[in-house]
């Protein structure tokens, strides 16, 4: 079987792929890279500014 050409496949087709095939580490950390390149706004953050973020979003402490 031949794997789909990750780099050139849109990215909601990627994120679908990823979905279905969950053990296809290429494939997640190819969408992973994508989706970072194409963030307009990439924030950088220390781990305590990163779970306070969750915190918030999710209403639950950090372990």
């Amino acid at each position: 079987m031949t794997k789909p050409n990750f780099q050139e496949m849109p990215l909601e087709q990627l994120k679908s792929y990823i979905l279905a095939h969950r053990n296809d580490d290429e494939a997640f950390h190819i969408y992973i890279d994508r989706r970072r390149a194409a963030s307009p706004n990439p924030v950088s953050m220390t781990i305590e500014e990163a779970e306070a973020e969750l915190q918030r979003r999710f209403g639950k402490q950090a372990s």
